[in-house]
């Protein structure tokens, strides 16, 4: 009985060690993304530098059926942008349909800016934007553009932001905010899946990690 009691014990202490490390690499990695890229994030367009060109990072337009606050929302930034003269082109960079996809990013992004007056011939799509990283890395080595504006929520922003600094490109943001109230399921997983994010963000940096398309156009 005292043995089994003594490796519950050990059992426990480990456990405890490890949740306390897991969630020091997250505190971690929040403090390193926002202190590194807070600074380059606009929330009044007023105060957005013009640039030629702005980049739409992706989402899926619903989550299990239910309409997603997040990619109307960046959109709505981002041809806030546009009318406003703040940039003349809009990268749309997200996954595009394939075989094991049911949704298609860049086709949803490009038909909302359309209907709200976007011109078409001003959009340009990045089907193989499919991670921040991947997004960030491919409008310089693709689309040969390394200053440009980042449109996405604001913790979206701050990690593009972060990993852009470490690769040496130049990008400011534009905070979009939400459509509209995200379902209670959406707020939940915003709310586990980017502080993991942020943690990805860190240990991409750390083992200098590149795209998984790095120069496939």
């Amino acid at each position: 009985m005292t043995r089994i009691r003594r490796s519950r014990s050990i059992l426990l202490f480990w456990a405890a060690a490890a949740l306390i490390a897991a969630l020091e690499a997250v505190l971690t990695a929040a403090w390193l993304v926002r202190a590194s890229a807070a600074p380059g994030v606009y929330a009044r367009l007023e105060d957005v530098p013009p640039h030629e060109v702005g980049m739409v990072l992706g989402s899926p337009e619903f989550t299990q059926g239910t309409p997603s606050p997040y990619l109307p929302g960046r959109i709505r930034a981002a041809a806030e942008l546009y009318h406003a003269g703040k940039v003349r082109k809009l990268v749309v960079s997200g996954a595009t349909r394939s075989p094991d996809q049911f949704y298609d990013e860049i086709a949803s992004m490009t038909r909302m800016l359309v209907e709200l007056g976007v011109p078409e011939d001003a959009i340009v799509g990045d089907g193989k934007g499919l991670r921040t990283l991947d997004s960030v890395l491919r409008m310089r080595d693709v689309f040969g553009y390394d200053d440009f504006i980042t449109i996405s929520q604001r913790d979206h922003c701050e990690r593009a932001l972060y990993l852009a600094d470490h690769h040496g490109i130049h990008t400011v943001a534009y905070a979009a905010g939400l459509a509209f109230s995200p379902a209670p399921d959406q707020e939940l997983g915003s709310a586990i899946r980017e502080p993991l994010a942020r943690v990805k963000a860190v240990l991409d940096v750390a083992l200098n990690r590149t795209a998984k398309y790095p120069t496939e156009r």
